[in-house]
């Protein structure tokens, strides 16, 4: 039940996402995808049991208990990571990095994460 709290919450950014596209608002477009990274990856801590009380704590969680463990793959953590940067910008609204290419980009590679981090919660479970 609470995995699929956590699913349903990453889809529902994706949604916001869309609306952002529509609104030509990139930098929310990041943060929402950010976001819904965020929620699916606490989907996957649920099967674990593994909690943390930081971004940094959750990225190195990710690391050694999926990454390393070869359950999750390295270039999405990658990805993951370099989101994580990009939000760290939206935050300090240095939003004029952002444009439709970028916004578009980190869409599309979020969609397929959460498509994946989906199949791993099945498999692992």
């Amino acid at each position: 039940m609470i995995i699929g709290a956590w699913i349903s919450k990453s889809v529902r950014h994706m949604e916001i996402c869309e609306l952002y596209f529509n609104m030509e608002d990139y930098p929310f477009i990041i943060n929402s995808c950010f976001l819904a990274m965020y929620s699916v990856i606490k989907a996957l801590f649920v099967l674990k049991n593994i909690e943390c009380k930081t971004l940094e704590g959750l990225i190195y969680m990710l690391k050694i208990n999926y990454v390393d463990e070869d359950l999750f793959d390295k270039k999405l953590f990658k990805f993951f990571c370099k989101t994580k940067e990009l939000n760290s910008e939206f935050l300090q609204i240095n939003w004029s990095i952002f444009d439709e290419n970028i916004a578009f980009e980190t869409f599309n590679k979020t969609k397929f994460l959460i498509v994946y981090s989906k199949k791993s919660v099945k498999r692992i479970a």
